[in-house]
């Protein structure tokens, strides 16, 4: 080993220690929020999603059966859709 490696080891371990206290401490700030978020049983879980008119989507987000991203993609498109037609329609 090269003369002065042992000094450039030990600050790589007290770099790579000072990194992990750092990640756990933002780790523990956010938990909580995770746990709640991912929660299907907490006391968030039977609030009402509110009166919005669109049944299935409460039924979705209650069931935890939420639509995958392609799935948002092609509904938004649609949506985006109908809506470049509804503005053609008034600007006639």
């Amino acid at each position: 080993m090269k003369r002065g490696g042992a000094i450039g080891l030990i600050v790589l371990l007290v770099a790579l220690v000072i990194v992990m206290l750092l990640a756990a401490r933002s780790w523990q700030s956010v938990a909580p929020e995770v746990i709640q978020i991912t929660d299907t049983e907490g006391p968030g879980v039977n609030v009402p999603f509110g009166d919005h008119g669109e049944a299935q989507v409460v039924d979705e987000l209650r069931s935890g059966d939420l639509p995958g991203l392609r799935e948002m993609q092609e509904s938004t498109d649609a949506r985006t859709q109908q809506v470049a037609d509804a503005l053609a329609e008034t600007n006639q």
